[in-house]
């Protein structure tokens, strides 16, 4: 399949998710290697590479990724690189056709952009004329007008202006039932970021009870949003987070004194607000902003009085554990940030290790004891760690990782190593290369064999950690076994093996190839066979594949899809 066409050879739902992540801007750097093969990084639940290799004609030739996905041949991560490849490509080649033409002597024409082509003919307008010009745009489109009416606002106006704006935009993204699609959330949120754009003017200019009415009237307007809203492409999210920076640089910026305490009580007041009981992380942003501005005894006093109200909400409200341990620790961490302002650091100490009970006081304590070397302490805090959240592999993770640390530290070689091989056999594939760098490499090959032995007795997302490790081994006989077992990865493997076992690749193409067609029924199942049938060409199967071409012409003649598909597949 081609880069410019490839979606007809993907199934639509994978299609839909990988373009949204690349909407989303989730591509990362994008490598080039030898024989046009890119590497692509992708952000999803973790992070993942894709692997791309193109001929000449932009053909995707091979590709895969080490996402956990086994569910067909295309994941979302390669859809969305797939996607920022096709534009990556079609700006070389645009770079090309200019370079060709400077070095044919072609006279290109100076482009000027739209805001210049404007600003040279309005420059020599009469001021009259631009009024009229200006009012009689915005009789025309009331979105324009309210923007008008904010940018040469002033006083105590000035912010209804800006809510009005904002205000606009959302209800312009609403449909006839008053709710906001996802794919209309990105225009809902536009008025909301030229208001986020006045809050930063004014917190560079000083302004800061403007800048704080602005940032916080955003935060109002899109959590309200979120109650019509699809906002699965996370676009009020992303205007939030813009909104706490500006909170965080008036906060850190704002002089002690009145304009402080008047930050300290609109971001409090706001805290308050039960818009955001259903967003407590949010709620919790905005009381850890009011910590930087609290100056005296009366103002502390005040916030944890309030802190004190919202634990005892927290009591009342019918809310699953493991959300009330959300908020008790985030209320508690809240705490140990006004002790540690002004109580001092052993106080600060004392209720640090009083709380170890949540994980976050247990990390902070761990890595204060390292920063002291009382390597005991947190060895025991770690160890204390695993028993305690015995259920949670992520935590148990964590507290391993930093008793490796305590024992590298220590220089504690065997106890490092058992801990290092837990983690191998339990987490993801980086553990299994740390554990790699604690032996020499004679040393090492007398343990990997182990350890290989126990991914290969685990299933489902550590299949990952095997072949991994194989590989990395160089074990191909046993990536080879495993292949045969699992042929549906063949075109993930078949490279480190088609040298040593081209026979058996071929072979194994074909039985992924007959398996995939008997289990097909649309023309993008069958665009992927064929695919796959170009693939095997390429690297010497072409036998094989005339003699598949043939037999599924016959064997799926009653697909006239397929069979037109397969007449394009060119077999010698």
């Amino acid at each position: 399949m081609k880069l410019n066409d490839f979606e007809q050879y993907v199934d639509d739902v994978i299609m839909e998710r990988g373009r949204q992540y690349y909407q989303e801007k989730r591509i990362g750097v994008i490598v080039k290697q030898q024989d046009n093969r890119y590497v692509v990084a992708v952000t999803g639940s973790d992070d993942y590479l894709v692997t791309v290799q193109l001929d000449e004609q932009e053909t995707i030739i091979e590709a895969g990724c080490n996402c956990p996905y086994t569910g067909g041949p295309y994941c979302k991560h390669m859809v969305a690189a797939f996607l920022a490849l096709r534009k990556e490509e079609a700006h070389t080649v645009a770079a090309k056709k200019v370079s060709a033409e400077k070095k044919a002597g072609t006279v290109l024409p100076v482009k000027t952009s739209l805001r210049e082509q404007l600003k040279s003919g309005l420059s020599c307008q009469s001021k009259e004329k631009l009024i009229n010009l200006l009012l009689d745009i915005a009789e025309n489109d009331l979105t324009i007008a309210d923007e008008i009416k904010a940018e040469i606002s002033s006083g105590s106006d000035e912010k209804e202006k800006w809510i009005r704006l904002m205000r606009r935009y959302i209800e312009q993204a609403e449909d006839d039932d008053g709710f906001i699609s996802y794919r209309n959330c990105q225009r809902a949120v536009e008025g909301a970021y030229k208001v986020v754009v006045r809050a930063q003017r004014a917190c560079d200019e000083q302004e800061y009870e403007l800048a704080v009415d602005l940032a916080l009237c955003v935060m109002c307007e899109m959590t309200g949003m979120l109650q019509f809203a699809d906002d699965s492409a996370g676009d009020v999210s992303t205007v939030i987070y813009e909104v706490q920076d500006i909170l965080v640089q008036i906060t850190d910026t704002v002089p002690p004194g009145p304009k402080a305490e008047m930050c300290f009580l609109k971001i409090l007041h706001e805290a308050g607000q039960r818009r955001y009981h259903d967003w407590s992380e949010w709620r919790m942003d905005l009381l850890h902003f009011c910590i930087a501005v609290i100056q005296n005894p009366r103002q502390r006093e005040q916030f944890e009085q309030y802190l004190r109200k919202i634990s005892l909400e927290m009591e009342e409200k019918d809310q699953d554990a493991f959300f009330r341990e959300y908020e008790s620790e985030a209320i508690a961490l809240l705490q140990y940030e006004l002790i540690d302002k002004f109580d001092g650091k052993k106080a600060a100490l004392d209720f640090l290790y009083a709380h170890r009970k949540f994980s976050r006081f247990r990390e902070l304590a761990i890595q204060e004891a390292l920063a002291v070397q009382d390597y005991a302490k947190a060895e025991m805090l770690a160890l204390e760690g695993e028993e305690n959240d015995h259920k949670l592999p992520g935590l148990i993770k964590k507290w391993k990782e930093f008793r490796v640390k305590v024992y590298r530290l220590t220089m504690q070689l065997d106890k490092m190593r058992e801990v290092g091989r837990e983690l191998a056999l339990s987490g993801d594939f980086t553990c299994y290369q740390k554990l790699k760098t604690m032996y020499d490499s004679a040393e090492w090959a007398q343990i990997y064999p182990g350890i290989l032995l126990e991914f290969a007795k685990q299933s489902g997302y550590m299949d990952n950690n095997y072949t991994s490790a194989i590989i990395e081994e160089q074990e191909w006989e046993k990536l080879l076994e495993y292949v045969q077992k699992n042929p549906h990865r063949i075109v993930e493997f078949y490279r480190p093996l088609l040298t040593k076992y081209p026979e058996q690749v071929y072979e194994l193409f074909k039985e992924e190839i007959l398996q995939d067609a008997a289990r097909s029924s649309k023309r993008s199942h069958y665009k992927n066979i064929c695919s796959r049938l170009r693939l095997l060409v390429k690297i010497g199967g072409n036998r094989i594949a005339a003699d598949l071409v043939k037999h599924l012409t016959f064997e799926y003649m009653r697909r006239p899809a397929f069979g037109e598909e397969l007449k394009n597949v060119k077999v010698k």
